[in-house]
């Protein structure tokens, strides 16, 4: 497994027309592989436009067929408390974990039990992630904030999570090894108002090309934030795949796919 890649770059076209991947089924065609066949998939930022400070995305083309943990930060409790955010240390150590063709290379060097930043948002379960996915998470968390303000009127007080570690190929794509095998990646299933409403990615976001409901808008405004803001490298949605149909999956891998917008396919 170590000598392939998790995934094909979202910067360079493959050599597979568009055309066939949008009809080649899941198991042939990898996730950047579908992102690239789009019109909207990872557009590089113009180069006079200065990185964010909040942008935590790889953007860097020449690392994507890299397999591994991502690298520790050097700066990574100088770098959690100065974006406020509380967390303790935790362990989830390298290992090769299964056997032969199916042996994965799982864990991550530096591993913090996520607890929250001055955005007071309650994560349920918490979540334990990498150290950079820690900081992204509290970038996120400004994110949904800032759009519940502007679309709902409300303040986000919880956000129920799917999971962040698991070592495991990608389910759609037999053969990629998923971020989430790092701990650096989380799915997102809902969100909760300080009223006591609840918005579910599965009832709530809408595929169409405008959205009707203020709850719509909202997870549509947070996705697209979250992959042009580069607050993750990946962001994928219900317009993805059946799979992502109730959960917003976000991770920081060494590639880009941008699946918070539809996919746009031959007629």
């Amino acid at each position: 497994m170590t000598g392939e890649p998790h995934a094909m770059s979202a910067r360079s076209a493959p050599e597979t027309p568009a055309a066939e991947l949008l009809v080649a089924p899941a198991a042939t065609a990898s996730p950047t592989e579908r992102a690239v066949a789009t019109p909207s998939a990872a557009p590089a930022p113009p180069a006079m436009v200065p990185r964010s400070p909040y942008a935590y995305a790889n953007d860097d083309p020449t690392d994507d067929f890299v397999v591994a943990p991502p690298e520790p930060r050097a700066d990574c409790h100088d770098a959690l408390a100065a974006a406020g955010v509380t967390y303790a240390d935790a362990h989830i150590p390298v290992h090769q974990q299964g056997k032969g063709r199916s042996q994965l290379t799982c864990g991550a060097e530096q591993i913090v039990v996520y607890r929250g930043s001055a955005a007071r948002i309650t994560f349920e379960p918490t979540p334990i992630v990498t150290c950079t996915m820690a900081l992204a998470l509290a970038r996120f968390e400004v994110v949904v904030q800032e759009e519940a303000s502007r679309t709902l009127g409300e303040r986000v007080v919880r956000i129920t999570q799917l999971g962040t570690y698991a070592c495991r190929e990608m389910a759609a794509y037999r053969g990629w090894v998923s971020e989430h095998s790092y701990a650096n990646a989380i799915d997102i299933e809902s969100f909760v108002l300080k009223s006591g409403k609840r918005i579910s990615v599965l009832q709530s976001f809408e595929r169409g090309e405008e959205t009707r409901t203020r709850a719509g808008a909202f997870l549509r405004a947070i996705s697209r934030r979250s992959y042009d803001e580069g607050v993750f490298s990946n962001v994928l949605t219900p317009f993805f795949d059946k799979l992502h149909r109730n959960h917003f999956h976000l991770d920081l891998g060494r590639y880009r796919i941008d699946g918070s917008r539809p996919v746009e396919e031959e007629p």
